[in-house]
């Protein structure tokens, strides 16, 4: 391609070829469905209904890409682009009810809604490989998951835990999954780009997924918190009130670091989504987490290990769980998201109409006891 300058030379693993999607089909065929990707309350489990599972996530990053014009021959080999996606939806496993391709779409889904309906990018000053390698990420994020959380891994002294030396083990090795999959020759969408900017976006990608890693939660928030606190300080309350959110300081030295700081905190925010979407959807994304959350108590009982944080199925209310999690974590890091960009406050909405529907069941269950 006559746009790419200089090869990059960390690429072209030969492997195997797999056949990829037949994406041309699936957006002719799908096409009116998917119009309605822009629609807040878009709806995954139909769009898994309508396509099928393994379909699902190159379907969605098609057009997430295609919108935000990231199918750009500048930026990426287009022609390897469709087997890219392929490989990634296949790099997830169907048997994890949960961390799946199914919640890699919708990661990215969250994320493209917070971009289409805010200012983010001007705030961010982001750039086409920024906005590029937040969406990656979000696709990447839970390659490979196995249905096993950090702490099943640490306390069993698993072989990701021995490699990653009990640091964000999974994260870890879904960030190097996912470089694996890029480094298939007929997956490289890199391959073109300059040296420079692949270390870039590398680095990018890298951050971003460990971001994910809820032990990293305050420290994500914290980060954005500061700045919005500088923000606030630099304009009296009086200036403030009609002015828009300012997140980078103007230092080009630091600008670089200040972006990466809010986009860990996107795509942190997008992994916990599914609390924010209307209680149809959240309830059925609740349902699979604790399934796969029981499943991992299941098998700590069988190996004497301490059962992990809301793992014992015999011991865990899911209603109170739910009550407890959006208002020690949901409420804080999506307050923060609506204080910055105020467009975003169907996210608070819904989180807040969720809080009520589970503690409506959980009052009757109550009354039932």
């Amino acid at each position: 391609n006559k746009d790419y300058k200089k090869k990059n030379t960390n690429t072209n693993i030969k492997t195997k070829k797999t056949t990829s999607v037949d994406l041309n089909n699936l957006i002719e065929k799908h096409f009116e469905f998917m119009k309605n990707i822009t629609d807040k309350d878009f709806n995954i489990f139909k769009l898994k209904k309508l396509v099928g599972y393994k379909n699902v996530l190159p379907l969605m990053c098609h057009f997430i890409f295609k919108i935000l014009g990231l199918i750009n021959t500048r930026i990426i080999y287009v022609k390897k682009f469709n087997h890219f996606l392929t490989d990634v939806s296949q790099g997830y496993l169907e048997t994890t009810l949960y961390h799946n391709a199914l919640h890699g779409a919708d990661v990215c889904h969250s994320l493209f809604l917070y971009i289409t309906n805010s200012n983010i990018e001007e705030v961010c000053q982001t750039s086409i490989l920024d906005l590029l390698g937040l969406v990656i990420s979000a696709a990447g994020h839970d390659l490979g998951h196995p249905g096993y959380n950090n702490n099943f891994h640490v306390n069993s002294s698993s072989e990701l835990a021995l490699t990653y030396n009990d640091i964000s083990c999974l994260e870890n090795f879904h960030t190097a999954t996912l470089f694996k999959i890029l480094r298939k020759e007929e997956n490289n969408i890199f391959e073109y780009m300059e040296v420079n900017n692949y270390k870039q976006i590398r680095k990018r990608i890298v951050n971003q997924i460990l971001a994910t890693d809820m032990i990293n939660h305050a420290m994500v928030l914290s980060c954005v918190k500061a700045k919005i606190s500088e923000w606030e300080t630099d304009n009296n309350l009086v200036e403030n009130k009609n002015r828009n959110f300012q997140f980078l300081s103007g230092n080009e030295k630091t600008k670089f670091d200040e972006q990466q700081m809010m986009l860990n905190y996107l795509i942190h925010t997008a992994d916990l989504g599914h609390n924010t979407k209307k209680f149809e959807i959240s309830i059925q994304w609740v349902e699979l987490l604790t399934e796969e959350f029981w499943k991992q108590g299941d098998t700590e009982k069988e190996k004497n290990l301490s059962i992990s944080f809301l793992c014992d199925r015999n011991d865990v209310d899911v209603p109170q769980s739910q009550v407890g999690f959006l208002k020690a974590f949901i409420f804080s890091t999506f307050d923060i998201l609506v204080k910055m960009f105020p467009s975003l406050h169907f996210t608070l909405d819904n989180a807040n109409n969720n809080l009520k529907e589970w503690q409506s069941l959980l009052d009757q269950k109550r009354k039932r006891t």
